[in-house]
């Protein structure tokens, strides 16, 4: 008689990046975009129907890049949903074992905090042909179950699409207690871009460019090195400044983000306030920007001071709480679905 396994899995559907981490201890990041080859002679040189993750960005001038999340949920329409069904099922045929035709797939996968009804749907239908049991939850929220942290914290989770915050409290957070903002990685991107074209109208500038900067230069802080990048204009390679330029954009980030700080402190329970301006949290890819979480106490100086800490495991602290949470669901739980 062949007996069925079940196997757990947590994911991470972000905008730009999506990880994965399963029961089988496997772990796996990539870019969220899909490529199609643009004509017979791409077609014929890559030899695919479509290129997936960093492949697809490699190749990207013989493909039709695809990227189908926008503000960190799929885009309404057929392409993009194809497009999250590809990167969600080659994330799981990745990293688990052939399924054997008796094999369930339970997963727990992570939304922005405030992700509609409507947005849940959408991923549930274009995985059901191979997810048995699905559980969709907020990002901000699986950060803070991964560290078992239930108590009076708050979680800022700064994404590509959406800036996720999520006030715990010993149970499961209502919708007053997160916020979800668009003030994110690519408003940053778009930030940057507009300041060095003000500034330098004919550089030539591309997404990849712009991130690599951000990731090198980013800050928040009131000091920091020079940032002297090498840019092309019309193909002339050249030294340009843009120190200033990146410290102001960066400043429209945190700014955001600290305002919503703010709100989440100012009304919670005035007994536990303290508490949860001095367990801040701050997580995701933005969490790299040097100085954020220095920004983040400087803005609660007025409420009597904060304290805020950059989570280490950026890259799968979402997947591992979706995972946590999967695997702690009761059986009868997973019934009822």
């Amino acid at each position: 008689m062949t007996t069925s396994t079940i196997y757990h899995i947590g994911i991470d559907l972000g905008t730009s990046q999506s990880s994965i981490v399963t029961s089988t201890g496997k772990r796996l990041s990539t870019k969220t975009c899909v490529g199609h080859p643009k004509d017979v002679i791409s077609q014929k040189r890559l030899n695919k129907s479509h290129l997936l993750g960093e492949e697809a960005l490699k190749n990207r001038l013989s493909l039709n890049l695809v990227w189908p999340l926008a503000d960190g949920v799929v885009r309404d329409d057929a392409v993009a949903k194809e497009a999250t069904r590809l990167v969600l099922k080659d994330l799981i045929q990745q990293t688990l074992p052939k399924l054997e035709k008796e094999d369930k797939v339970y997963a727990t996968i992570g939304v922005p905090a405030l992700a509609s009804v409507q947005d849940k749907k959408t991923i549930i239908s274009i995985t059901q042909d191979f997810i048995d049991k699905i559980l969709i939850v907020s990002e901000p929220f699986a950060v803070a179950y991964g560290m078992d942290r239930f108590d009076e914290c708050l979680v800022v989770d700064i994404g590509a699409g959406t800036t996720d915050l999520c006030r715990m409290s010993g149970s499961i957070p209502g919708e007053d207690d997160q916020r979800s903002l668009t003030e994110a990685g690519n408003f940053l991107d778009q930030m940057i871009t507009d300041a060095i074209h003000q500034q330098y109208p004919d550089v030539q500038l591309t997404p990849q460019i712009i991130k690599g900067i951000k990731e090198k230069h980013g800050y928040v802080s009131d000091n920091n090195d020079p940032a002297i990048v090498s840019l092309t204009k019309k193909g002339q390679p050249g030294s340009y400044d843009i120190t200033e330029i990146l410290h102001k954009s960066c400043l429209k980030l945190s700014d955001a983000i600290s305002q919503a700080v703010q709100s989440l402190v100012a009304d919670f329970d005035p007994d536990f306030q303290e508490t949860l301006r001095t367990n801040i949290i701050v997580a995701g890819g933005g969490s790299r920007l040097m100085g954020i979480d220095k920004a983040i106490e400087k803005s609660l100086d007025s409420y009597g001071g904060g304290k805020a800490s950059c989570i280490q495991d950026v890259e799968f602290c979402g997947a591992n709480g979706c995972l946590k949470m999967c695997q702690e669901m009761p059986e009868n739980y997973w019934d009822k679905i």
